[in-house]
């Protein structure tokens, strides 16, 4: 007998919980139980040719947003490729219209709700040799208390490029109506030292990142205040901790603590979703934002924790300008990450019983994403999509910190900006290419030629561009914007000399010498980023942001200025200039 359980996850990054959980819950059955994990990106037939040649007795799919047209199209196929093999399917997709299901897919049954309890029952059952229950429809009645459920990565393979999730507690406090955990009202915490004892694991394998996927992690003081004093006084240097909290929750003490963390041992991702005070009222989101933005400024200041702000488009009473606010403000607060995310009605949610209330009209296939409400037209919700796409690739991928700061400055309201950047795209038929990393700074220049036809001005953003470009990797082959640096050679490997052999400024190089510490390195001569002054700008990639893996940026003096004749008009053209903004916002030495 096999059963083997089937993850289809979004990305292979990704891991599922839910069939390690199951598995792990399945008592004397668990001997039997196999796991298959795929992605979306995998074509059908790959996945459908590897079910077929592991011959499993009883196959089960985790059925989420995300794969069911995956899991549906498989079903059929399965069904009449392997007729003796009982097809099961469970997860939140569906628990909520089962009946439909059964009547829509060639599958034996279907496990709703609550899964660890039923499924043991079932895998059990066909442990025992007796098949499958006459009431295709097995119903989970209480869950499983997560102090039951044992620890199931201890016997699994590492992946280090994969993503491992964690959870200490079930359920969520809160109401939100577009949400599934607003169903769920048993609050359940896993004790706390069996937490520290499981966790203790993750950091002595030194697992790169585990993400926590509680639904509102903080929402018991004393529980989330324990597990981060434990991460604080167990830190391996280099795991990372993943959150989903509700920022305004946070008092004096938790922010203490979290100020103690390692650079790079926490993230936060803070749920704002709208600043629209009648829009949370109407989704049942309790949330002092004042609260919520002084926190995350101060967050923000200590430069340790890296900080991810999400907002839904097509809620309830936000139309197109309060939606440009509720963007304005949440950029303003400068998290690492600003998700814009659409509303997407999911069954069994009061979102979905309210739906045509408020005018919503949303996909009829998954993920049932927001096509127009009351507030929003058809147009403006596909104009906010490509908004999404170009913060995405320029703000979120940490990429152009400079060169963004000088174009908020010239469009005066962060919004503006990338509505017109996205409207650039769409003009230029660039939506939906997938430009080269180069690339996407030529076409941030394009754009900003066609705002400014100032060359001094160009110069500058020429400048930004290039050490944003660098601050990521040094690359081989100069771009185009970079202008010509053979004026500066002499100097630069003069430095590098110099440094190589007296290590004043990068003690870490010891172990390099002068060509050595020139290829490690990226040197350049920047002048208005440093007030119109040239000077030598170092890009040290053995020191990188925590946050966002970029270069320490050092700015130096420039010696042996007399080695540059006119320098003060040669050096624009040279190597561009730019606004001269205070760089220490970026943690950057002056």
């Amino acid at each position: 007998m096999k059963i083997l359980l089937v993850a289809i996850n979004s990305k292979y990054i990704h891991t599922n919980p839910a069939v390690y959980s199951l598995k792990a819950c399945a008592g004397e059955a668990a001997e039997l139980v196999e796991i298959a994990e795929y992605t979306i990106n995998q074509p059908l037939a790959e996945i459908r040719g590897d079910l077929c040649r592991r011959r499993p007795d009883v196959l089960g799919f985790s059925c989420y947003i995300w794969n069911i047209s995956c899991v549906e199209a498989l079903v059929w196929d399965l069904a009449r490729l392997l007729p003796e093999t009982d097809l099961w399917l469970g997860g939140p997709e569906v628990s909520f219209d089962p009946e439909a299901v059964r009547q829509r897919l060639p599958v034996t049954g279907v496990l709703a709700g609550p899964g660890e309890r039923t499924f043991a029952a079932l895998a059990n059952r066909y442990r025992r040799g007796l098949p499958a229950p006459e009431q295709r429809i097995q119903q989970g009645k209480a869950p499983l208390p997560l102090a039951q459920i044992p620890f199931w990565y201890g016997e699994m393979e590492l992946d280090p490029r994969r993503i491992l999730y964690y959870e200490s507690s079930r359920g969520c406090p809160f109401s939100c109506s577009y949400c599934l955990s607003s169903l769920e009202k048993h609050l359940d915490f896993k004790p706390l030292p069996q937490v520290e004892r499981e966790l203790a694991w993750f950091l002595e394998k030194r697992v790169p990142q585990v993400k926590f996927i509680d639904r509102t992690f903080n929402c018991r003081r004393e529980h989330a205040l324990a597990i981060w004093r434990f991460l604080r006084g167990h830190d391996n240097g280099v795991t990372n901790f993943h959150f989903e909290i509700s920022a305004d929750l946070l008092d004096g003490e938790m922010l203490e603590v979290l100020r103690g963390m390692r650079p790079g041992a926490v993230q936060l991702e803070i749920g704002v979703q709208t600043t629209n005070r009648r829009t949370l009222e109407a989704i049942h989101r309790p949330m002092d934002f004042d609260k919520l933005a002084r926190t995350v400024r101060e967050i923000h200041s200590w430069g340790n924790i890296h900080q991810h702000l999400d907002l839904i488009a097509g809620l309830p009473w936000e139309d197109y300008a309060s939606f440009r606010r509720s963007f304005d403000q949440v950029y303003a607060l400068r998290p690492q990450q600003l998700q814009l995310g659409f509303l997407k009605v999911l069954k069994g949610t009061e979102m979905e019983r309210r739906a045509e209330e408020f005018g919503i009209l949303c996909s009829r296939t998954p993920p049932y994403q927001v096509l127009a409400t009351r507030w929003l037209s058809w147009e403006e919700v596909l104009r906010l999509e490509d908004v999404e796409k170009v913060v995405e690739t320029y703000y979120n991928s940490g990429q152009f910190l400079y060169s963004l700061e000088l174009l908020e400055e010239w469009f005066g309201s962060p919004f503006a900006l990338y509505e017109a950047l996205a409207d650039f795209h769409r003009r230029q038929g660039l939506m939906g290419v997938q430009p080269s990393r180069i690339r996407k700074y030529e076409i941030l220049l394009e754009f900003f030629r066609e705002q400014e036809a100032d060359a001094e001005r160009q110069a500058a953003f020429r400048e930004r561009l290039l050490v944003d470009c660098y601050a990521r990797e040094n690359m081989k082959n100069r771009p185009s914007f970079g202008g010509d640096l053979s004026l500066y050679r002499p100097l630069l490997r003069e430095w590098a000399r110099r440094e190589a052999e007296t290590h004043a400024v990068l003690p870490h190089y010891r172990d390099c010498g002068a060509r050595e510490l020139e290829r490690a390195l990226h040197l350049e001569v920047v002048t208005e980023m440093t007030g119109g002054l040239p000077r030598l700008l170092v890009m040290d990639y053995r020191r990188r942001n925590p946050l966002n893996h970029n270069a320490d940026i050092l700015f130096l003096p420039l010696e042996g200025e007399e080695i540059f004749p006119n320098i003060e008009n040669g050096s624009k053209d040279a190597v561009g200039g730019t606004a001269g903004k205070e760089l220490t916002e970026h943690g950057t030495d002056l």
